[in-house]
């Protein structure tokens, strides 16, 4: 039995402390810097006045300083490893004449043709004029969503779009009208229209590594031919994404109800993956993994986890009565505990070969250790049940209590009932 890295697993180290938090940003920015912000589309991310106190209290507190830019607690090391790597990436930029938007466009689709050569006589999807097939990989921080995407990245055909709601910050995307705009946004991605998405293009273009990085068929040309420019150009990301005939949506954001909308319209060809892990893992693994989760109560509260995930299972129930071959729900506890076999199960439901090649990924990135928040490798029975070491008893307590229907839906086990 393995326990599956969680969700920031394939984040590069320096980009896990924090995640912009609109409603966390600094007021003391000067003229200068936020005439910058406005040329790089970033002038709404100014903080409301009484949020400055309590981070600048909190900093102190923590004994660390605040980021220049997110207003948000990080340690020095965070900020030596954020400075090298934008060095890098001005670097990159310096030299982003050297090859053509043409050149790398090519190497992209060179790469789709060469896994299609491969694919066409086992998938049904990489004939000509076939409707691309959509996922949409829905859970929660924390929850493996992660590396269950890294693991479908690896099959050949697929353009991850990773965290595409990541300029939102550190909050769930529930009702009302950011609902109803996040849900537009997210049908023209799937349909690979980047036109006109500036809040998501500037977000990706501050963030590339973080953003596209997770997306390795577009990434490893932009970066190896110098071009990390093109992976925020809405030209070359609609050019590129229509060569793919999978498109993946991992996200941790948008709760299930919000799904509905792609799985009824059936010329999308939309499937969604539901997944979800025992929500006292969950919180141990917010506590003990990440910082970023402790400054937003939607990701920091169980009582707020236990309430989306007890909505989220009744949407689901209704789901899997109304759309049976497009939706489906996996238990993190299931794959940790038997990763082929359940990876091929989903695999089947998606209409996806699982290949030698994916059964070894699998294999290397489930069966060895790294003692890191952001590794990909994690094995080990205890693991899965880690919390029970970690958590103490009345905080054991306190989620039961708000989630017990959440945990008697899934049949875990009480710790208090033993």
């Amino acid at each position: 039995m393995y326990d599956l890295p969680s969700d920031d697993a394939f984040r590069p180290a320096a980009l896990q402390s924090h995640l912009a938090d609109p409603a966390a940003l600094q007021s003391h920015l000067t003229d200068s810097e936020m005439q910058q912000m406005q040329l790089e589309g970033r002038e709404g991310l100014r903080p409301p006045p009484e949020s400055e106190m309590f981070l600048r209290d909190l900093a102190r507190r923590r004994n660390v300083m605040l980021h220049p830019e997110l207003g948000v607690p990080v340690d020095e090391e965070y900020v030596k490893l954020e400075k090298e790597r934008r060095v890098k990436l001005a670097q990159m930029r310096a030299l982003a004449k050297t090859k053509t938007y043409s050149e790398v466009l090519q190497k992209v689709q060179e790469t789709v043709e060469n896994e299609r050569r491969q694919m066409k006589d086992k998938e049904k999807f990489w004939a000509k004029d076939v409707t691309p097939l959509r996922i949409l990989l829905v859970s929660t921080w924390r929850s493996g969503s992660t590396f269950l995407g890294q693991v479908l990245q690896q099959h050949p055909g697929v353009f991850q779009h990773y965290e595409p709601f990541s300029y939102a910050g550190v909050r769930q995307i529930r009702s009302g009208t950011e609902a109803f705009q996040s849900q537009q946004f997210l049908h023209r991605l799937l349909e690979c229209r980047f036109s006109g998405q500036d809040t998501y293009l500037n977000y990706t273009r501050q963030h590339p590594l973080d953003m596209i990085g997770h997306n390795k068929r577009i990434w490893e040309p932009c970066s190896k031919m110098h071009r990390v420019d093109l992976c925020s150009n809405e030209t070359f990301l609609t050019e590129a994404c229509n060569m793919f005939p999978i498109q993946l949506v991992k996200s941790v954001r948008l709760r299930l109800n919000l799904t509905q909308l792609f799985l009824g319209e059936t010329r999308l060809n939309a499937k969604v993956v539901f997944l979800i892990r025992d929500p006292r893992a969950t919180v141990n693994s917010r506590k003990s993994s990440v910082r970023w989760c402790d400054d937003s109560p939607d990701c920091s509260s169980a009582d707020v986890l236990c309430s989306d995930l007890k909505e989220d299972l009744k949407v689901a129930a209704a789901l899997e009565r109304l759309y049976p071959t497009s939706f489906t729900m996996v238990r993190y506890e299931d794959i940790a505990n038997d990763p082929h076999t359940q990876i091929k199960k989903l695999f089947e439901f998606l209409g996806m070969f699982y290949s030698n090649e994916m059964a070894n990924f699998v294999s290397e990135h489930t069966e060895s250790e790294v003692e890191k928040p952001w590794s990909i490798a994690r094995k080990s029975a205890a693991r899965v049940s880690r919390w029970k070491e970690n958590l103490k008893p009345e905080v054991i307590d306190e989620i039961e209590k708000a989630c017990r229907p959440v945990i008697e839906k899934l049949n875990y086990d009480f710790v208090g009932e033993k």
